[in-house]
């Protein structure tokens, strides 16, 4: 697939067929997000991959909002971070961006590959971190599902048009 294609045609799945999602397919995710940069390419990421039923179900308990629909999903890749592994400046946690720029290279390589997945950052951060058996120091940042979509969703329609999001030179001018 065309990487704009694979831009233009990624959406967030709620649905998932059973099949297994085979190892090779598993590395491959896990390897783009290995090669995404960072600040001070200090790569303060580490992935839990998740295919252990009954730890999926504990790990989709903590959004239980979405719980029915998650506890099917064939793998589930959570992502966790050592913020001292990363950098803080004026205010802002810079891992969080260093994790979500590894994460959104595993999202897309998984689409690549025919696979779905849905970018879950509103949870229980202690119930996924016993589920998984995360050090107190770690953060849990995301996780995703991982399987073959059991639904079609099309191209990603609902999005700001270029003019809504662009300035030149300063915020809020225009061409």
């Amino acid at each position: 697939m065309k990487f704009f294609d694979v831009i233009k045609t990624r959406r967030s799945i709620r649905k998932y067929k059973s099949d297994p999602v085979s190892d090779e397919d598993i590395e491959y995710v896990l390897n783009a997000a290995r090669l995404a940069p960072s600040a001070k390419n200090r790569q303060c990421w580490k992935y839990v991959v998740v295919k252990d039923k009954k730890t999926i179900k504990k790990i989709a308990r903590s959004r239980p909002e979405s719980e029915e629909w998650i506890k099917e999903t064939p793998v589930i890749i959570v992502v966790c971070a050592n913020p001292d592994e990363s950098s803080h400046r004026e205010g802002k946690d810079i891992y969080l961006v260093d994790v979500g720029i590894s994460f959104e290279h595993l999202i897309l390589a998984a689409r690549d590959r025919g696979l779905g997945t849905c970018w879950i950052a509103g949870f229980d951060e202690k119930t996924v971190k016993d589920a998984i058996r995360v050090p107190e120091k770690i953060r849990v940042v995301a996780f995703t599902p991982l399987g073959y979509p059991a639904e079609e969703k099309g191209e990603v329609t609902n999005r700001k048009s270029l003019k809504e999001i662009i300035f030149y030179e300063k915020y809020g001018k225009k061409k």
